[in-house]
């Protein structure tokens, strides 16, 4: 066999130095093979000259280490793989440095040589030696601990460059076990999973390493980061091939990870993390961890944020991955059940607290229309008894404030203070402002007063799910604390306002759990209705049945064929919902209802964007039969 070792052994250079004989370094090279390669594969047989070769091939690279005994002892590590420019050195870094991270070992040997093995590959090989020297029990127990670990660091850098490179990048970060160990796992998912992971999770891994803080690896264990990392990288990897095949679709991936938490000097906790992973459709669309939490909080309110827990990656402006972790409040662990209405709720949760970004109106305020209201509120006084009158007109957003004009006039005697005076004797929120004050009339001798002013208020109070400011409810709370301060006052501009915010709460009193669970979607069906004043005016019933013929398409839009719609009809009316798929079918449809001529007070319609979705409904207020088959039929020509 050695003879036939021998036959086969070739030297892929000749040596220039005359002082370097090649016959020391091909005896070292043989018998380095002959440790490494099984016996039966160096046999040269013509018969199985191709099997043998492939099972060399799958072999590669071959790498092996002598037994650790009682500290002193010297370690040896031997490595056999296809030529790769500095992949010896790699080899020699990595045990040199990493075998023990926190020292730097005694290398006694370190051989390398580049060879062919003819009857075995026709590529070109590289074989090395290093060994080390373990001087205590300490060093033998950490390098056993670390062998496997280096072995897989060695086995990805000497076949590539690219992870050379960042596996050495990598190793300037951390120098803890439990880091080898992570690289170890997704070494080993590379290797085992290759269809689903490739080079590109070495960059994930690295970016997550980095950026999490140090206390976050402290206290979960190098599995767990393995599965976040992994996660993180195949639903991104999942997000790209959707995007590819429907770009304009909002998609969203969701993994849950269940693990217990061992923080320094604490006691071990439960707590759920959560991988996202979704795709934005629209410039200055925002999504971060404020977002997620208020979402999972929509389902299980008593959570809250692991401190330190959240990552969020934005290498690319068009989709985002976020993992954060929650825990309950009493300390509890999450059970089966919540998991499930995560998973199937938390998707359309996400849809409604995307955040829109928009750039603030610049809208100065038409003076004209200012002196114009003044004048309309002072005709409303007219008696000395007379309640203030009050409008109200929303200006701007400042920041994080929303601010309103209120013009207030009034019936004002001599001692009476003024409003600048009342605000200062109550304590609120709002700010005030003063823009003027006018005298405009006289009454039994009290004069008329205008006063007009600017208030601040804060905005966070009105957020919607969607980070989008609930006008009406700012303008509510506006009303409601002028008229505890000032006392008893008229909305002059506030009425149909306040009628519709009746006929809205006593709509979502009716629907119950089902308008807490649908709020947004709620309250744009509600302002979409045409005609305006029908919001005001529509009994309760009707409307309910109208929103739940909305949700009802909705949930079956996913599985309806093209031309599918819903109708519910009745006695006294016929209730039609319709998904739009572009602005043609919109077109067409707004026409064959238009050709139907049917009265302004019998028809109530919507159209709303729901996410990805457009959704177009129609209510006919009739009693006879044969206008609500007339409607009906209209519309199934058109599909």
């Amino acid at each position: 066999m050695f003879a036939q070792l021998e036959e086969q052994l070739q030297f892929d250079f000749e040596f220039s130095c005359p002082y370097i004989e090649a016959e020391y370094y091909r005896d070292g090279a043989q018998d380095l093979i002959k440790r490494l390669v099984p016996s039966d594969l160096l046999e040269a047989n013509g018969m199985n000259l191709a099997s043998q070769r492939a099972r060399f091939a799958d072999m590669l690279p071959l790498i092996c280490w002598s037994d650790l005994n009682k500290a002193p002892c010297a370690l040896s590590v031997l490595l056999l793989c296809k030529y790769r420019l500095n992949a010896c050195n790699f080899f020699y870094d990595m045990v040199s440095r990493w075998l023990l991270p926190q020292k730097r070992v005694n290398v006694e040997l370190f051989f390398a040589s580049d060879v062919r093995l003819p009857n075995l590959s026709e590529d070109l090989l590289s074989v090395a030696e290093v060994v080390v020297h373990l001087k205590s029990a300490q060093d033998v127990e950490e390098a056993r601990r670390n062998l496997h670990a280096v072995e897989t660091e060695i086995r990805l850098g000497v076949v590539s460059n690219y992870h050379a490179r960042r596996i050495l990048e990598f190793k300037g970060l951390s120098t803890d076990g439990k880091t080898a160990m992570i690289q170890e796992k997704i070494g080993s998912l590379i290797q085992s999973h290759s269809k689903d992971y490739d080079q590109g999770i070495f960059s994930q891994m690295q970016h997550f390493l980095v950026t999490c803080r140090e206390d976050f690896k402290i206290s979960r264990d190098y599995h767990h980061i393995s599965r976040v990392i992994s996660n993180l990288y195949s639903v991104r990897k999942l997000l790209k091939q959707n995007i590819q095949v429907f770009p304009t679709k909002r998609h969203i991936n969701l993994k849950f990870l269940k693990t217990r938490l061992t923080p320094p000097a604490q006691k071990e906790k439960p707590v759920l993390g959560i991988v996202a992973g979704l795709n934005f459709l629209r410039e200055h669309e925002l999504f971060e961890t404020g977002h997620l939490l208020k979402a999972i909080q929509q389902d299980i309110p008593d959570v809250r944020l692991v401190d330190g827990s959240a990552f969020v990656d934005k290498a690319e402006t068009t989709l985002h991955t976020i993992y954060l972790e929650i825990e309950k409040s009493d300390g509890s662990d999450f059970d089966l059940d919540e998991v499930n209405l995560l998973r199937t709720a938390l998707p359309e949760k996400i849809k409604g607290h995307i955040e829109q970004l928009t750039h603030p109106i610049f809208m100065p305020r038409n003076e004209e229309e200012v002196l114009r209201n003044i004048m309309s509120l002072s005709r409303q006084l007219r008696f000395v008894n007379d309640i203030p009158q009050v409008i109200i007109s929303f200006d701007e957003q400042k920041g994080s404030e929303l601010c309103f004009t209120v013009i207030l006039l009034r019936i004002k005697g001599e001692s009476d203070p003024n409003v600048q005076e009342l605000f200062a004797a109550k304590k609120t929120d709002m700010k005030y402002i003063p823009d003027r004050v006018r005298h405009v009339g006289q009454i039994r001798r009290k004069s008329k007063e205008a006063t007009v002013f600017r208030t601040l208020v804060p905005g966070h109070p009105f957020l919607r799910p969607d980070h989008t400011v609930d006008f009406y409810k700012a303008r509510e709370y506006v009303i409601k604390e002028i008229s505890r301060i000032i006392g008893e006052v008229r909305d002059y501009n506030g009425g149909m306002i306040y009628k519709q915010s009746e006929s809205l709460n006593a709509l979502k009193g009716s629907l119950g759990r089902i308008a807490d669970q649908h709020n947004i979607l709620l309250e744009k069906f509600f302002y979409s209705l045409a005609p305006m004043e029908m919001r005001s005016i529509l009994e309760n019933d009707p409307l309910k049945h109208f929103f739940l013929l909305l949700l009802q398409a909705m949930k079956t839009d996913q599985r309806r064929k093209e031309g599918d719609w819903l109708f519910k009809q009745d006695a006294k009316r016929v209730f039609a919902v319709i998904p739009l798929m572009d602005g043609h079918q919109k077109k067409k449809l707004a026409q064959t209802i238009a050709s139907l001529a049917i009265p302004a007070h019998k028809m109530v319609s919507f159209s709303l964007e729901m996410h990805e979705s457009s959704y177009a409904g129609y209510l006919f207020l009739t009693e006879e039969i044969e206008e609500q088959n007339k409607f009906l039929k209209a519309l199934g020509s058109l599909f």
